[in-house]
């Protein structure tokens, strides 16, 4: 299956989920907005999907594709350290930052294995 738009990735798909809740999580803690690991878990939680989408958008050329998806694993990386930080603030409760880090390590595995997939694609020798 040929994939033509970037909606139709699961990752990207995930990615853009993952950044809603994360979004209304964040905006349940009071003064969300001045506590700094907020502030930077809303722009990471939205990278992920923006890389996504971006690294799409140059699938022509799969080395730039893959680096857009390293970055976006990178965010979805800092976002689980944000979470882990809010915990250990005590601004969310342990099950809701393992809940939450739990589905961005998904994330960044998924994304990894599609990053797998694209690097093994192009090693194919064509016949």
């Amino acid at each position: 299956m040929y994939v033509k738009n970037v909606n139709e990735l699961r990752i990207y798909q995930l990615a853009l989920e993952l950044a809603k809740e994360t979004s209304n999580l964040i905006k349940q803690i009071p003064h969300y907005w001045d506590i700094e690991e907020c502030r930077q878990i809303l722009r990471s939680s939205s990278s992920c999907s923006s890389n996504i989408a971006e690294g799409f958008s140059q699938r022509s050329y799969v080395k730039k594709f893959i680096n857009y998806l390293n970055i976006a694993m990178g965010s979805s990386d800092e976002s689980q350290d944000h979470l882990t930080k809010l915990r250990n603030n005590k601004h969310i409760t342990s099950e809701i930052a393992e809940d939450y880090i739990f589905r961005y390590k998904s994330l960044s595995v998924k994304t990894l294995n599609m990053i797998n997939h694209l690097k093994n694609r192009s090693t194919i020798a064509p016949q």
